[in-house]
């Protein structure tokens, strides 16, 4: 399996860590790409070139998805073309051929699928350092090879020239070297590249390129304003339903505009391109701290996960991805399904049912059985209370004299006392099954590394499980329900599904992957009622995005679901329609199109194990009770408190199995 020059490229770029490629300008890299293609091309003997021309020799196509189309356009073109025309036209489909050259990776095993739709070096590659080769020798990883010829002085192969050719013109090595290895190894790096013609002519291209940025530096154009009312700003409009509103500013103002959202001013990115940009290039410019630094400050901590970024936030990540699984969670089935019933066995006749409420404590109790090893029912009310009032105050900077009130303190009080049993629970030798949970983790690392993992931050960790999944699972269960509910055709099929999942006493996870209706509704449920429609950002590295600079320091709110309300993805938006999922539809697959657990690296962590407890939620529900909506004439209403929830949402039980 010979790499092509492209792989190369990607691969020298993932660097050590194997996991984000290094900051580089994405059109030096879109021509670093089409300089790969190319010398791909002269390897092959399908085109010849030099300073001053590039010849076909061979346009027959080599069954190659990365580099026929460029061969393709070579043969048809009309225009004779040097190196460096071709390199400019290349670089024009310079995303493209990253996606293929990363689906090719892929699809060689080099890389790995790893969380939402990010990649990463296959881990066995990534330690052995080598990678399969079709006459069964292990070519070196590129990095490696790389760095011995630069520092060690081994004699480079003809590949290699042209590898570091490549990264030279386009400035790949400022991304891959610290400023004081590139300096040292600047005249190296000189000689090397100047040994090949299209390294050369692109290095002329790059030049000239920065010459051109450099002289005509147009003047900041103005951030379009979302239009509002003195003081409040947009504060009315946003908070009866904020993703419909910033999908009708999108449209109205393009991928950048202001809003005011009572005292705070934000930056807003939305739609498509800007989907690409926080999934391709987010981590380099933006963080979470200082939206979470208020937070984080109350409560004593260093920080929570979602306030984290980098390295510390993909160890995080990486440690606590098997207890936030969808895997954990269908392991405990049996488990998850009896707290239903208990739940439901509750629900009184003869009175109105809190739809909310009830979904929340079914959730506090899976969560907490399935993720710390206690079902907090009798903390259900202070776990909710605690964590509701610090997001209304610091997150949302609402109300901050809830802080004061004697319920937090109640609520505080008593989250600590459950805190303290848990830990008991915890201790060596004390707890009653062996298996691992999000407490056994966070505290094996707190002992492994106190460092990361400081005694005062123990307690919200715990707690980290119902901070983001209490609301998120309870809030889509409860809007899925009123659909189907208000759908009579919905309904039946659902409650078919339901009867199908516990035919034999206790549901599987195939039984749950095969239940269609329930899930293309908790689907449609998950892109009309987003629970979390936008993520607050500080922009640490100012940046360009669509024709404006993006100034350090400001407050960006990324929505990766505007696109969910846009009729060029999803026709009549408003419109509740689970049949968008279907194959023949498949409205969901479009590129950047649908994105209900967030996108890039801050992507909810556990949004498997969420897509799965709503499903069981749903079907266990409508199998163990009969329900109607009180009053039968209810219509959906909706408001942000501090998450979007629905208002006044009530069942009455008509019957209990």
């Amino acid at each position: 399996m010979q790499l092509k020059f492209a792989e190369e490229i990607v691969l020298l770029l993932l660097g050590d860590e194997g996991r984000h490629l290094a900051l580089v300008p994405q059109e030096k890299l879109n021509l670093a790409l089409a300089g790969a293609v190319l010398s791909d091309l002269a390897f092959e003997h399908r085109i010849d070139t030099d300073f001053k021309s590039l010849v076909l020799i061979d346009s027959s196509p080599m069954e190659d998805g990365l580099l026929d189309p460029t061969l393709a356009r070579i043969a048809e073109s009309k225009d004779a073309g040097d190196a460096e025309f071709w390199l400019c036209e290349v670089a024009k489909n310079g995303e493209a051929l990253l996606e293929r050259t990363l689906e090719d990776l892929l699809a060689k095993g080099i890389l790995q699928s790893a969380e939402g739709t990010d990649v990463q070096v296959s881990q066995g590659l990534l330690r052995s350092r080598r990678y399969p080769a079709a006459e069964g020798e292990a070519e070196q990883e590129v990095l490696l090879r790389i760095m011995r010829i630069l520092f060690d002085g081994d004699i480079p192969s003809p590949r290699d020239t042209i590898i570091i050719s490549l990264a030279d013109a386009c400035g790949l090595f400022k991304g891959i070297l610290t400023q004081v290895e590139l300096t040292d190894r600047q005249e190296r790096i000189r000689l090397l590249s100047g040994m090949d013609p299209i390294g050369r002519a692109l290095k002329k291209i790059v030049e000239e390129f920065d010459a051109r940025k450099k002289k005509a530096i147009p003047a900041e154009k103005p951030i379009p304003v979302a239009k509002g009312i003195p003081i409040f700003g947009n504060a009315f409009e946003a908070k009866r339903n904020l993703v419909p509103f910033l999908a009708k500013q999108y449209q109205k103002l393009g991928p950048v505009f202001r809003v005011r959202l009572f005292n705070r001013n934000f930056i807003v990115l939305a739609g498509p391109a800007s989907n690409r940009f926080l999934q391709k290039q987010g981590r380099n410019y933006l963080r979470s701290l200082e939206f979470w630094y208020d937070f984080n400050h109350e409560l004593g901590i260093t920080r929570v996960m979602p306030s984290t970024d980098g390295r510390d936030h993909g160890m995080f990540r990486r440690t606590f991805a098997p207890a936030y699984s969808r895997h954990n969670f269908e392991i405990n089935l049996e488990t998850a399904s009896e707290i239903v019933q208990s739940q439901v066995a509750t629900w009184p006749s003869d009175r109105p049912i809190d739809v909310v409420n009830a979904m929340q404590r079914i959730v506090t109790d899976q969560i907490g059985e399935i993720a710390i090893g206690f079902k907090p029912s009798e903390y259900h009310e202070d776990i909710k209370d605690f964590l509701d009032i610090l997001l209304i105050v610091k997150l949302a900077k609402q109300s901050p004299s809830f802080l004061h009130s004697r319920r937090f303190r109640k609520a505080r009080r008593r989250v600590e006392e459950f805190w303290q049993i848990i830990l008991a629970d915890h201790q060596p030798g004390r707890k009653k099954h062996g298996a691992k949970n999000f407490v056994t983790e966070v505290l094996e690392l707190h002992r492994s590394d106190p460092q990361q993992m400081p005694e005062t931050d123990l307690m919200i960790w715990a707690m980290g499980p119902f901070l983001v999944g209490m609301d998120t699972v309870a809030l889509t269960s409860s809007f899925a329900l009123y659909h189907i509910l208000k759908n009579p055709d919905i309904l039946r099929r659902a409650a078919a599904e339901a009867e199908t999942l516990f035919a034999e006493g206790t549901p599987s996870a195939a039984g749950l992957h095969r239940m269609e209706t329930i899930h293309r509704t908790a689907m449609e449920t998950l892109r009309r009622h987003p629970v979390v429609p936008a993520s607050p950002r500080h922009v640490g590295t100012g940046f360009e995005f669509s024709g404006y600079r993006i100034p350090a320091g400001e407050m960006v709110l990324a929505s990766p679901t505007v696109t969910h309300f846009l009729p060029e993805f999803f026709p009549e938006p408003e419109r509740f329609d689970i049949d968008r999922y279907l194959p023949e539809r498949a409205e969901h697959k479009q590129r950047d199109a649908f994105s209900p657990f967030g996108i890039g690296t801050h992507r909810c962590l556990g949004a498997g194990f969420a897509e799965a407890q709503i499903l069981l939620i749903l079907a266990a529900v409508i199998r163990e009770a009969e329900l109607a909506l009180h009053p039968p004439s209810y219509e959906l209403k909706s408001t942000y408190s501090p998450v979007l929830r629905p208002q006044n949402l009530k069942v009455k039980l008509t019957r209990r199995r």
